[in-house]
């Protein structure tokens, strides 16, 4: 999973591909808990881009987004956000998530 920063964010989440983006900080116990499952979840979809942003070091994208609590995955696509998860959820919801976000319909 590729570490972002708010000056690759707009650049990352405007591909034409489904971007998971990962919402942390560092001191925060539950995104430590959390990582290990998205790098899971990672490598069944090759075809998709999963990164972490750090929101210690990017406040403007987290108030962006209205991230008030992390962990939080939010999912991208052409520079739109899709959908969001907040908290420490299981790979099967993770996994469950994802499949609603690919087959969500992208509004021009």
């Amino acid at each position: 999973m590729d570490e972002i920063t708010e000056m690759d964010f707009d650049a990352v989440i405007n591909e034409d591909i489904l971007t998971i983006v990962d919402f942390s900080a560092t001191w925060c116990m539950p995104c430590k808990m959390l990582r290990p499952i998205l790098e899971r979840v990672e490598s069944k979809y090759p075809d998709i881009n999963f990164c972490s942003l750090d929101i210690d070091g990017s406040e403007n994208i987290a108030k962006r987004y209205r991230i008030f609590s992390v962990p939080t995955i939010v999912a991208f696509k052409s520079g739109k956000k899709i959908d969001s998860m907040v908290g420490l959820n299981s790979y099967d919801d993770i996994v469950d998530f994802i499949e609603r976000c690919k087959k969500a319909k992208i509004e021009n």
